[in-house]
């Protein structure tokens, strides 16, 4: 009977042992697939921020065109309305000139009004029969 308890008690030892062995082991599989887990989480988060990251870049980069094109397209319209008003002036100088007729005003002048050309001497003849 002593021997009977003898071996069930090392029977207990080496059962505890074993559980205790196994279990340390147990723990380190629920560590492992705990940090495996919060590894793929962890991933996810930056995968998920980077692809948002690249639809925010990827829109500001059309909304960047899109405002380039419209500055571009407000620049081109401005520059053809100054072509057009510089090329209006122009045709209006032109008639301008072409309308005063410095012969003409001289004639009128001289003939109409009866001023005369002042001479050396700075005297200024009127005719005053007229």
């Amino acid at each position: 009977m002593q021997e009977a308890l003898r071996k069930r008690k090392q029977n207990r030892k080496r059962i505890k042992k074993l559980s205790l062995q196994n279990q340390t082991d147990y723990n380190l599989k629920l560590k492992y697939n705990k940090f495996k887990k919060e590894d793929k989480k962890f991933k996810a988060n930056i995968l998920a921020l980077l692809f948002l990251s690249f639809i925010v870049m990827g829109f500001i980069t059309i909304k960047n065109y899109i405002k380039l094109n419209n500055t571009r397209n407000e620049y081109n319209s401005l520059q053809s309305q100054y072509t057009s008003y510089q090329l209006t002036r122009d045709r209006l100088n032109k008639n301008l000139e072409d309308t005063v007729d410095l012969k003409e005003i001289q004639r009128y002048a001289i003939e109409e009004l009866g001023m005369v050309y002042e001479n050396k001497n700075n005297i200024v003849y009127l005719d005053i029969d007229r």
